[in-house]
């Protein structure tokens, strides 16, 4: 509702309050706010936004929850921070910090009761730091206890001293960051001092009395966009408690993370001393007994609270369900209140209810639910509804980032160790794998990594992340060659699908039938076979070569589901079955297979994504994969990507091709699963359907067929080098075949 710098001086006993915390009764509490004892500077304290401090925050992040307006007081009964109810604190021998006027009578309204009081109260001093307090505050607007005065206030409080005077202090602590610049001291102006408190809530306007609401809203912090800022709580509290207002000890719970007060400018630890910190604290919050008659916290169920832990509020489910119970004697029905928004029906079993949340975008969410409160018809000035705290969730759909990084391991390489490293998002949990000597994942990977000694060979490391909420990144990869100074000619992709020693292409027709074409050695057909039914409703269809390892040519399918499927080729024009050999594969619009093209000895897939982004899939030479590495990016500027096998006769397999001009170009491949550069090798091609054949001339060297829009198709023969020799016409009647390989 408002933030207001209000600077304070010192105690009428000239101290700057850095005592030790007591209980106080009234006369104390009188004392405490002498500042601000005329009840106009305490509302100026309290009134809208004027000029705060450099680096102040002037945004609260909330309170989970409050509970009814006790009739007895005209203050809530508790505030929550989504973990502990907090009571208001008010009464003799309970550990309140102040206590009423006569602690030895009962309290009662107004007669025998303080005229401010507490949810919460964390209070710090030591050395330069004469007081940090942080607080969530009962008080009367005018000092007397006066019914219709009740109003309510975050605060957080600032007094240093023997500072510089002129000089810029930052000030971490657990409720945010504050940067003040120190003023001279009054009594002492060699000296500069920081006098500072920030009051944010509300007080009773006019007629109307204080919207506690608001109080709760602007309790203490800024740090997200609706996050709750969690009460901080000695460690090893005293039962029923969340600390102990006399002993100052070790704290917990900041929702800054900070659990000390940590102080930064000239002199702000002592003369010479750049830094103080204080990291003890005297704690109130007195645990809310009992029931008020409100529902359960929300709370996901444990199949929502998906990722490592089942507690920590963090999903990947944009749909989530909740749950939670009615106190005894209490009825429903329940409603749910999301993000602020109207009021959502739960189902109600007993008296445990639930609900499934409408779909939530990524980001904070926060659920609240309530039920009608039954004194409300009898008496208005109570709350219309009994509303449990609330839920703080997060929704994460997103996939951590992991990368490989530098420094990247030589290839080849003699290091038969290989060490790689790699970054990722903060908080995320790695796995590795180096295939194919370690295909079991580390879980407890971390970077650098270093490997035990590998025989020669080629290897892929594999790193991904998994985030809080469980979500799994794609693989980054690396390519390593160990133990040869020039890559191994590559194994030549093999055509032949009926062990004749000739080149043949496999094409679909529109009815969804596949059909063997069968090279005759010297760039023609033998007569066509049908090897296939019902191909119709594959979505893309790549010769392999022989991806199994069985030296028998194989077939690489994707469903219309995304499920990649390795149709084993028999060596005698058909198949001996099919096996599943991927999910997920509906994001790549262009496969192709270049054979081997890493230098293992292995047929392996490339595959372009809808960003663009080129992978390479490497094979395990038994019809699988060992990973995938990233080979290039901006290939969406090519309309047809073409696996030619070693066109230029390197012994290296290479891809082509052809970009939206219609020019044709060779990535000239490395022979470590990279390229040494590209060429453009043709120009015109934009009215042609390529296809890659391997020799099927008979010359030894790579050629490429074409259908043109007439539906003839054309051999262009390769040169062995970057080019071709020549074209010729080898079929007419191919607009009948959707896919041709």
């Amino acid at each position: 509702m408002f933030s207001q710098s209000v600077k304070r001086p010192k105690m009428p006993d000239g101290t700057s309050r850095s005592q030790p915390a007591h209980r106080r009764s009234t006369a104390t509490a009188a004392a405490r706010l002498a500042p601000v004892a005329a009840g106009a500077m305490l509302a100026a304290a309290l009134a809208p936004l004027g000029a705060a401090p450099a680096g102040a925050e002037t945004a609260g992040a909330e309170t989970a929850g409050m509970g009814p307006v006790d009739s007895a007081n005209g203050f809530p009964t508790w505030y929550s921070d989504g973990t502990v109810k907090l009571q208001l604190c008010y009464m003799a021998n309970s550990g309140c910090l102040t206590e009423p006027p006569d602690p030895n009578s009962p309290a009662s309204y107004p007669d025998n009761f303080p005229d401010e009081a507490f949810w919460f109260n964390a209070e710090a001093s030591g050395g330069n730091l004469g007081l940090y307090e942080a607080a969530l505050e009962a008080a009367h607007v005018n000092g007397p206890v006066v019914d219709g005065d009740q109003m309510g206030f975050g605060r957080l409080r600032f007094r240093l001293s023997n500072l510089v005077a002129g000089a810029s202090y930052t000030i971490t602590h657990p409720y945010g960051v504050h940067t003040f610049t120190a003023e001279p001291d009054p009594q002492d102006p060699s000296l500069g001092e920081i006098n500072v408190t920030l009051d944010e809530g509300c007080t009773p306007s006019g007629t109307a009395a204080c919207d506690w609401d608001s109080v709760g809203a602007s309790f203490l912090g800024d740090f997200a966009s609706g996050s709750t800022a969690t009460f901080l709580r000695q460690v090893n509290a005293p039962a029923g408690t969340l600390g102990d207002i006399n002993t100052a000890t070790a704290v917990t719970g900041a929702p800054s993370g900070t659990n000390a007060v940590i102080v930064t400018g000239p002199d702000a630890g002592g003369p010479g001393i750049g830094t103080l910190t204080v990291n003890t604290f005297t704690v109130q919050g007195l645990i809310a007994e009992g029931s008020d008659g409100a529902p359960s916290t929300p709370d996901l169920v444990a199949a929502s609270d998906t990722g490592r832990s089942s507690t920590d509020n963090v999903t990947r489910l944009t749909t989530p369900t909740v749950t939670g119970t009615l106190p005894a004697g209490a009825s429903g029905p329940v409603q749910l209140i999301v993000d602020g928004g109207a009021p959502r029906a739960t189902t109600l079993a007993g008296s445990t209810y639930s609900a499934t949340l409408a779909a939530l975008p990524q980001g904070v969410h926060r659920v609240q639910s309530r039920i009608t409160n039954p004194a409300f018809a009898a008496d208005p000035t109570q709350p219309q509804f009994l509303a449990s705290s609330t839920l703080t969730f997060t929704v994460d759909t997103s996939a951590p980032a992991v990368a490989v990084t530098a420094p990247f391991p030589s290839t080849p390489s003699l290091d038969n160790t290989p060490t790689l490293s790699f970054s990722g998002e903060a908080g995320a949990r790695f796995e590795c794998q180096l295939q194919p000597s370690n295909p079991l994942w580390d879980a407890t990977c971390a970077s650098p990594r270093t490997w035990d000694a590998q025989a020669n060979g080629t290897y892929v490391f594999n790193v991904r992340a998994t985030d809080a909420a469980g979500n799994v990144s794609d693989l980054a990869s690396r390519t390593v060659q160990i133990g040869q100074s020039t890559a191994a000619a590559a194994t030549p992709k093999l055509q032949d699908f009926n062990s004749d020693g000739r080149a043949d292409i496999v094409s679909r027709d529109t009815a969804g039938r596949l059909w063997l074409y069968r090279g005759n050695g010297t760039g023609g057909f033998l007569a066509k076979l049908q090897i296939g039914n019902g191909w119709g409703g594959m979505t893309a269809i790549v010769s392999t070569g022989d991806f199994n390892g069985d030296r028998k040519a194989d077939i690489v399918a994707r469903d219309s589901a995304g499920a990649l499927w390795l149709y084993g080729g028999n060596g005698a024009s058909g198949f001996t079955g099919r096996v599943q050999i991927g999910n997920g594969w509906n994001g790549l619009n262009n496969i192709v297979a270049p054979g081997d093209f890493n230098g293992d000895r292995k047929a392996d897939l490339a595959a372009r994504d809808a960003g663009g982004n080129l992978y390479l899939y490497l094979g395990n030479g038994t019809g699988g994969f060992i990973g995938r590495t990233q080979i290039g990016n901006g290939w969406n500027s090519m309309n047809a990507i073409v696996a030619t096998g070693d066109f230029n006769s390197d012994g290296k397999a290479d891809l082509a091709a052809r970009d939206t001009a219609g020019n044709l170009w060779l990535y000239r491949g490395n022979g470590f699963g990279s390229f040494l550069g590209r060429v453009q090798i043709g120009s015109g091609w934009n009215g042609l359907s390529i296809a890659g054949t391997g020799d099927f001339n008979g010359d030894r060297r790579a050629d490429l067929t074409a259908r043109d829009a007439a539906g003839n198709l054309i051999l262009y023969r390769g040169n062995g080098a970057t080019g071709f020799l020549g074209k010729t016409q080898i079929g007419t009647g191919w607009n009948t075949m959707n896919a041709i390989m």
